[in-house]
């Protein structure tokens, strides 16, 4: 048996409810993995703490907040599937959560076709290891809402490309080889969460709602830093929370 052929559907020995007690606060929740974006939202709205998921590395607090009379929760998450998989599925036990907004930047394995829009995935190259856990064995995993986020931002009037993702978990593997091979399959980005948390939420029934935009160049043999950690990439992660907001109230 190979090693990717590790879903098992049986039941789990642990779970959510082993550490915490189930809640029902909100039914949308947005996702950051910037801590720029969780300071700046926490100076700009009133904000109430909620529940925690805890790690080892410490808690991890879950907000809320009003939007046009409706409770949105919202986050920061760790990076990697693996880790922002377990955190949304607790955090999915302790509010009730069920549509996950998530949004980050990303590499740009196509420059041509993501320059100055948003990336909203098809599907994701499974390349790590958490999906294997929760989706049977596949190259590929389809990105479930990626038309609906398209709709949603045909009606705001945001610009934005559809293709494939390259979810990874070593960065620092991203060779010329492999990128070669990713962007022959059509692949036009590259990030560490999507596949994972798409598995994650086509096996417990949850609504993923995914964009990235480029903040680094993968395209070619060369890297390229455009905007990563920049005054400039702080305004766009900004912004996008802005724009996950309009997203989660037309859900």
């Amino acid at each position: 048996m190979s090693i990717v052929d590790t879903f098992d559907n049986s039941e789990p020995l642990i779970s959510p409810g082993s550490f915490y007690e189930k809640g029902n606060i909100a039914e949308k929740c947005i996702v950051t993995f910037s801590h720029k974006v969780l300071n700046a939202v926490l100076k700009k709205y009133e904000c109430n703490k909620e529940v925690c998921s805890g790690t080892a590395n410490g808690k991890i607090q879950v907000y809320s907040l009003i939007h046009k009379n409706e409770k949105i929760l919202f986050y920061m998450s760790p990076i990697g599937s693996a880790c922002a998989g377990c955190v949304m599925d607790e955090v999915n036990y302790l509010t009730g959560a069920k549509q996950f907004v998530v949004f980050g930047s990303c590499g740009s394995l196509n420059d041509e076709l993501t320059n100055g829009k948003f990336i909203i995935p098809t599907e994701s190259y499974r390349d790590e290891g958490f999906s294997y856990h929760y989706q049977k064995p596949s190259d590929y995993i389809k990105i479930a809402n990626a038309q609906a986020v398209s709709k949603q931002f045909d009606r705001l009037s945001i610009p934005y490309v559809n293709g494939r993702s390259w979810t990874t978990d070593a960065i620092y593997r991203e060779t010329q080889g492999n990128v070669a091979r990713r962007k022959s399959d059509g692949c036009i980005s590259v990030e560490m969460e999507s596949a994972g948390l798409q598995a994650l939420c086509s096996y417990k029934g949850l609504e993923l709602y995914t964009f990235f935009f480029s903040s680094d160049l993968v395209d070619g043999v060369v890297w390229k830093n455009v905007n990563l950690g920049t005054e400039e990439e702080r305004k766009k992660q900004i912004n996008c929370f802005e724009i996950a907001l309009k997203l989660a109230e037309l859900l």
